[in-house]
């Protein structure tokens, strides 16, 4: 027997799954940029006031301080891509686990599905593009990010690629004597 409801569960987890991943990665990747450069500022500024009294120089203080900040901030970008990455082996491991017999209707379901992703990926990065394009603070910034850029500037064709797999993991199901 095909249970209706709990395919139907299982595409809403998949998809949402998805959604979540695109958005928090371009959320990070552009919130990030925006944490690095104003601490940038912030730590230059304090790195600038020197000697306080006769024995204490903040300038010392600071580069303590803020090295490891400024390590971690660097990484940001990193950091986006390793979660691009386990977000793709999430939804990998979301469709082994709702792997089973599905409705008819649910194909059709998770094809309309599959492409609001796409269109929801290509409005995700044209906007992206426009920011990435720019001559300002940001598009410079977001330019030095690498490989995010591509995974971000390309997710259509990456994530059209990854829900067709997980389409196909998820449709193909186990056999009716192994329950």
């Amino acid at each position: 027997m095909i249970s209706k409801k709990g395919s139907l569960y299982s595409m809403i987890a998949l998809f949402g799954t998805v959604l979540m991943v695109l958005c928090f990665v371009f959320m990070f990747v552009l919130g990030g940029f925006v944490i690095k450069d104003t601490a940038g500022t912030v730590f230059d500024e304090v790195r600038d006031i020197g000697m306080i009294g006769d024995n204490v120089n903040v300038t010392t203080y600071a580069d303590v301080v803020f090295k490891p900040v400024e390590d971690i901030l660097n990484n940001y970008a990193l950091y986006a891509v390793v979660l691009y990455i386990f977000g793709i082996i999430f939804i990998f491991t979301l469709a082994f686990i709702f792997r089973g017999n599905v409705a008819g209707w649910n194909i059709a379901l998770f094809v309309l599905c599959a492409l609001l992703i796409v269109v929801f990926c290509i409005i995700l990065s044209n906007t992206y593009e426009v920011f990435y394009t720019g001559t300002d603070d940001i598009g410079i910034g977001l330019r030095d990010a690498g490989a995010i850029n591509y995974l971000i500037l390309y997710s259509p064709a990456i994530m059209s690629i990854v829900i067709f797999i997980a389409g196909i993991i998820m449709m193909t199901g186990k056999e009716e004597g192994f329950r």
